[in-house]
Protein backbone atom coordinates (compact mmCIF):
# COMPACT_ATOMS: atom_id res chain seq x y z
CA UNK A 1 0.00 0.00 0.00
CA UNK A 2 1.49 3.34 -0.95
CA UNK A 3 2.09 6.36 1.85
CA UNK A 4 2.18 9.72 1.52
CA UNK A 5 4.61 11.98 4.26
CA UNK A 6 2.75 14.96 5.71
CA UNK A 7 5.46 17.39 7.28
CA UNK A 8 4.48 19.08 10.26
CA UNK A 9 5.32 22.75 10.79
CA UNK A 10 8.52 21.58 12.59
CA UNK A 11 9.54 18.98 10.26
CA UNK A 12 8.36 16.35 11.83
CA UNK A 13 7.21 13.35 9.03
CA UNK A 14 4.51 12.05 9.44
CA UNK A 15 3.51 8.86 7.28
CA UNK A 16 -0.27 8.17 6.10
CA UNK A 17 -2.06 5.47 4.03
CA UNK A 18 -2.84 6.65 0.54
CA UNK A 19 -6.31 5.33 -0.15
CA UNK A 20 -6.62 2.35 -2.73
CA UNK A 21 -8.73 2.30 -5.91
CA UNK A 22 -10.61 -0.27 -4.11
CA UNK A 23 -11.39 1.93 -0.83
CA UNK A 24 -12.11 4.84 -3.03
CA UNK A 25 -14.54 2.81 -5.43
CA UNK A 26 -16.37 1.49 -2.25
CA UNK A 27 -16.98 4.61 -0.73
CA UNK A 28 -18.36 6.05 -4.38
CA UNK A 29 -20.84 2.99 -4.78
CA UNK A 30 -22.26 3.38 -0.86
CA UNK A 31 -22.54 7.26 -1.75
CA UNK A 32 -24.64 6.20 -5.19
CA UNK A 33 -26.86 4.51 -2.79
CA UNK A 34 -26.82 6.91 -0.29
CA UNK A 35 -27.83 9.15 -3.42
CA UNK A 36 -30.23 6.77 -4.61
CA UNK A 37 -32.12 6.20 -1.31
CA UNK A 38 -32.71 10.00 -1.30
CA UNK A 39 -34.38 10.02 -4.52
CA UNK A 40 -36.86 7.37 -3.76
CA UNK A 41 -37.34 8.97 -0.41
CA UNK A 42 -38.51 12.75 -2.21
CA UNK A 43 -40.22 10.68 -4.59
CA UNK A 44 -42.03 9.16 -1.74
CA UNK A 45 -42.80 12.64 -0.23
CA UNK A 46 -44.23 13.35 -4.11
CA UNK A 47 -46.37 11.14 -4.11
CA UNK A 48 -48.09 11.41 -0.62
CA UNK A 49 -48.28 15.07 -1.14
CA UNK A 50 -49.13 15.10 -4.66
CA UNK A 51 -46.63 18.07 -5.36
CA UNK A 52 -43.45 18.07 -7.42
CA UNK A 53 -40.30 18.02 -6.06
CA UNK A 54 -37.96 16.52 -8.82
CA UNK A 55 -35.74 19.12 -8.91
CA UNK A 56 -34.67 17.84 -5.91
CA UNK A 57 -33.30 15.07 -6.96
CA UNK A 58 -31.19 17.25 -9.31
CA UNK A 59 -30.01 18.75 -5.89
CA UNK A 60 -28.85 15.67 -3.95
CA UNK A 61 -27.11 14.34 -7.14
CA UNK A 62 -24.78 17.72 -7.83
CA UNK A 63 -24.12 18.63 -4.57
CA UNK A 64 -24.16 15.65 -2.42
CA UNK A 65 -20.04 15.06 -2.54
CA UNK A 66 -19.03 19.23 -2.16
CA UNK A 67 -22.08 19.63 0.96
CA UNK A 68 -20.79 16.48 2.52
CA UNK A 69 -17.34 17.09 2.51
CA UNK A 70 -17.98 20.89 3.61
CA UNK A 71 -19.79 19.46 6.57
CA UNK A 72 -18.60 16.06 7.30
CA UNK A 73 -14.68 17.85 7.47
CA UNK A 74 -13.53 15.99 4.04
CA UNK A 75 -15.62 12.86 4.37
CA UNK A 76 -18.79 12.25 2.50
CA UNK A 77 -21.34 9.01 3.90
CA UNK A 78 -19.34 6.81 2.15
CA UNK A 79 -15.45 7.71 2.79
CA UNK A 80 -16.92 8.06 6.68
CA UNK A 81 -17.79 4.06 6.21
CA UNK A 82 -14.77 3.06 4.60
CA UNK A 83 -12.63 4.94 7.39
CA UNK A 84 -11.30 7.12 4.06
CA UNK A 85 -10.87 11.13 4.35
CA UNK A 86 -9.76 13.91 2.28
CA UNK A 87 -6.86 16.12 3.08
CA UNK A 88 -4.30 18.40 2.34
CA UNK A 89 -1.04 17.45 0.96
CA UNK A 90 0.70 19.53 3.56
CA UNK A 91 -1.57 17.93 6.34
CA UNK A 92 -3.53 20.98 6.56
CA UNK A 93 -7.45 21.47 6.96
CA UNK A 94 -8.52 21.69 3.16
CA UNK A 95 -10.33 24.96 2.57
CA UNK A 96 -13.91 25.04 1.33
CA UNK A 97 -12.28 26.35 -1.85
CA UNK A 98 -10.55 22.78 -2.42
CA UNK A 99 -13.38 20.91 -1.74
CA UNK A 100 -15.18 22.87 -4.63
CA UNK A 101 -12.22 22.58 -7.33
CA UNK A 102 -12.69 18.89 -6.10
CA UNK A 103 -16.06 18.87 -7.33
CA UNK A 104 -15.65 21.16 -10.52
CA UNK A 105 -13.02 18.50 -11.58
CA UNK A 106 -15.52 15.25 -11.05
CA UNK A 107 -17.01 15.95 -14.66
CA UNK A 108 -13.57 15.17 -16.62
CA UNK A 109 -12.13 12.68 -14.30
CA UNK A 110 -15.08 10.26 -13.80
CA UNK A 111 -18.33 11.82 -16.28
CA UNK A 112 -16.70 12.49 -19.49
CA UNK A 113 -14.25 10.27 -19.48
CA UNK A 114 -16.22 7.39 -18.46
CA UNK A 115 -13.69 7.09 -15.03
CA UNK A 116 -10.51 6.37 -17.38
CA UNK A 117 -9.16 9.55 -16.30
CA UNK A 118 -9.67 8.91 -12.38
CA UNK A 119 -8.66 5.31 -12.60
CA UNK A 120 -5.16 6.06 -14.59
CA UNK A 121 -4.64 9.03 -12.37
CA UNK A 122 -5.11 7.24 -8.85
CA UNK A 123 -3.57 4.37 -9.89
CA UNK A 124 -0.13 6.25 -11.15
CA UNK A 125 -0.17 9.25 -9.15
CA UNK A 126 2.51 9.32 -6.02
CA UNK A 127 -0.27 10.24 -3.85
CA UNK A 128 -3.24 8.39 -5.78
CA UNK A 129 -4.41 12.03 -6.62
CA UNK A 130 -7.02 12.50 -9.50
CA UNK A 131 -6.98 15.67 -11.37
CA UNK A 132 -9.39 17.21 -9.09
CA UNK A 133 -6.95 16.77 -5.99
CA UNK A 134 -3.77 17.42 -8.28
CA UNK A 135 -5.28 20.73 -8.82
CA UNK A 136 -6.62 21.24 -5.40
CA UNK A 137 -3.39 19.73 -3.60
CA UNK A 138 -5.67 17.66 -1.95
CA UNK A 139 -5.28 13.33 -1.61
CA UNK A 140 -7.93 11.46 -0.14
CA UNK A 141 -6.21 8.64 2.64
CA UNK A 142 -6.82 6.23 5.26
CA UNK A 143 -7.42 7.71 8.72
CA UNK A 144 -5.11 4.79 10.20
CA UNK A 145 -1.61 5.69 9.83
CA UNK A 146 0.73 2.55 9.81
CA UNK A 147 1.68 3.64 13.30
CA UNK A 148 -1.94 3.26 14.75
CA UNK A 149 -1.85 7.37 14.69
CA UNK A 150 -4.99 8.98 13.73
CA UNK A 151 -5.47 11.03 10.80
CA UNK A 152 -8.07 13.31 13.00
CA UNK A 153 -6.00 13.10 16.17
CA UNK A 154 -2.60 14.82 14.11
CA UNK A 155 -5.24 17.09 12.34
CA UNK A 156 -6.21 18.05 15.18
CA UNK A 157 -2.76 18.22 17.41
CA UNK A 158 -2.33 21.95 17.23
CA UNK A 159 -1.59 22.91 21.00
CA UNK A 160 -2.60 22.28 24.43
CA UNK A 161 -5.56 23.68 24.32
CA UNK A 162 -6.81 20.29 22.27
CA UNK A 163 -4.28 17.77 23.57
CA UNK A 164 -2.12 17.23 26.71
CA UNK A 165 1.20 15.98 26.64
CA UNK A 166 1.60 13.63 28.96
CA UNK A 167 5.39 13.19 28.88
CA UNK A 168 6.41 16.90 29.33
CA UNK A 169 10.03 16.25 29.19
CA UNK A 170 10.23 14.75 25.54
CA UNK A 171 11.36 17.91 24.53
CA UNK A 172 14.84 16.53 25.59
CA UNK A 173 14.91 14.57 22.20
CA UNK A 174 16.04 15.69 19.09
CA UNK A 175 14.15 15.86 16.18
CA UNK A 176 16.13 13.03 14.75
CA UNK A 177 15.22 10.44 17.77
CA UNK A 178 12.00 11.39 16.90
CA UNK A 179 11.90 10.09 13.46
CA UNK A 180 14.25 7.44 14.36
CA UNK A 181 11.24 6.03 17.32
CA UNK A 182 8.55 6.67 14.33
CA UNK A 183 10.47 4.51 11.86
CA UNK A 184 11.21 2.05 14.49
CA UNK A 185 7.25 1.77 14.91
CA UNK A 186 6.27 2.03 11.17
CA UNK A 187 9.01 -1.05 10.31
CA UNK A 188 7.98 -3.25 13.90
CA UNK A 189 4.39 -2.46 12.17
CA UNK A 190 5.23 -3.99 8.42
CA UNK A 191 7.70 -6.29 9.11
CA UNK A 192 6.48 -8.39 12.46
CA UNK A 193 10.02 -9.26 12.86
CA UNK A 194 11.17 -10.25 16.38
CA UNK A 195 14.43 -8.00 15.99
CA UNK A 196 11.95 -5.64 15.53
CA UNK A 197 10.23 -6.30 18.94
CA UNK A 198 13.83 -5.91 20.98
CA UNK A 199 14.59 -3.26 19.28
CA UNK A 200 11.10 -1.31 20.49
CA UNK A 201 12.20 -2.74 24.22
CA UNK A 202 15.79 -1.29 23.69
CA UNK A 203 14.47 2.31 22.25
CA UNK A 204 11.71 2.40 25.22
CA UNK A 205 14.09 1.62 27.65
CA UNK A 206 16.33 4.46 26.71
CA UNK A 207 13.13 7.13 26.36
CA UNK A 208 12.26 5.86 29.87
CA UNK A 209 15.97 6.37 31.28
CA UNK A 210 16.10 10.18 29.53
CA UNK A 211 12.60 10.91 30.67
CA UNK A 212 14.00 10.06 34.56
CA UNK A 213 10.31 7.80 34.88
CA UNK A 214 10.38 5.23 37.46
CA UNK A 215 8.89 2.27 35.83
CA UNK A 216 8.90 1.30 31.88
CA UNK A 217 5.36 1.36 30.58
CA UNK A 218 3.96 -2.21 30.19
CA UNK A 219 3.08 -0.71 26.84
CA UNK A 220 6.16 -0.38 24.86
CA UNK A 221 4.58 0.52 21.36
CA UNK A 222 2.01 2.56 23.32
CA UNK A 223 4.61 4.43 25.04
CA UNK A 224 7.03 5.36 21.95
CA UNK A 225 3.26 6.59 20.40
CA UNK A 226 2.58 9.02 22.95
CA UNK A 227 6.20 9.93 23.20
CA UNK A 228 5.75 11.22 19.03
CA UNK A 229 2.26 12.77 19.55
CA UNK A 230 3.38 14.88 23.04
CA UNK A 231 6.56 15.51 20.65
CA UNK A 232 4.54 17.30 17.88
CA UNK A 233 2.11 19.30 20.48
CA UNK A 234 5.06 20.74 22.29
CA UNK A 235 7.38 21.90 19.12
CA UNK A 236 4.55 22.99 17.47
CA UNK A 237 2.57 24.79 20.05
Amino acid sequence: MRTANVHTAQNVVISFQVATLFQRAMAYFIDIFIILGGIVLINFITAVLFYQFTYLQYLIIAFYTPTCEILLNGQTLGKRAMKLRVMNVKGKEPVTLDYIIRWAFRFIDLYLSFYSVAVVLSSTSPRGQRLGGLLSNTMVVSLRSEMDLSLNDILRIEDRSNYEPQYEEVYRFSEDEMLTIKSLLDRKSRYKSNAYTELILEASQRCASVLQLSALPKDKESFLRTLLRDYIVITRS
